[in-house]
C-alpha cells in the first residue's frame, strides 16, 4: 500500500508502517501543499492513503469519488511517543480500508 504522511505527521512513523510504500509530504516536495492540494496530488501519485492529525480535515473536505482514503489519528497530544502507540491499530485496519474513507483512530482511555 502506498501511504503519505501528512507535514503534520511525525516523519519517524514512516519505519514503523513498512513493508508498506511510505512517503512524507515534505519528501515528496509538497510541504507548501494547502489539504486540498495535497490531497489532489497524493491522488494523482497513486497513493492508496493520507495520514493526519488535522482531525478539522474531514470537515473541510470531502473524499466522494476519491481512490484515495484519510486515517486520522486522534491522539492525546500530537508528539511521537503519543502517535506511535496507535501504529498498531493502523496496520490492523489497512486492509478494510475503504476507497474515499475517513477514519479516526484514537488513544484507548
Amino acid at each position: 500500500m502506498r501511504i503519505l504522511l501528512d507535514n503534520c505527521v511525525d516523519q519517524r512513523m514512516a519505519a514503523l508502517l513498512m513493508p508498506n510504500d511510505v512517503v512524507h509530504a515534505s519528501q515528496a516536495g509538497w510541504a507548501d501543499l494547502s489539504n486540498g492540494n495535497l490531497i489532489a496530488a497524493a491522488e494523482s501519485a497513486g497513493f492508496d492513503l493520507m495520514i493526519t492529525v488535522d482531525k478539522n480535515l474531514r470537515y473541510q473536505q470531502t473524499l466522494k469519488d476519491r481512490r484515495l482514503s484519510i486515517i486520522t489519528l486522534a491522539p492525546v497530544l500530537v508528539q511521537f511517543q503519543y502517535i506511535r502507540v496507535l501504529v498498531p491499530k493502523v496496520l490492523l485496519m489497512l486492509p478494510e480500508l475503504e476507497p474515499g474513507t475517513f477514519v479516526t483512530i484514537e488513544t484507548p482511555e
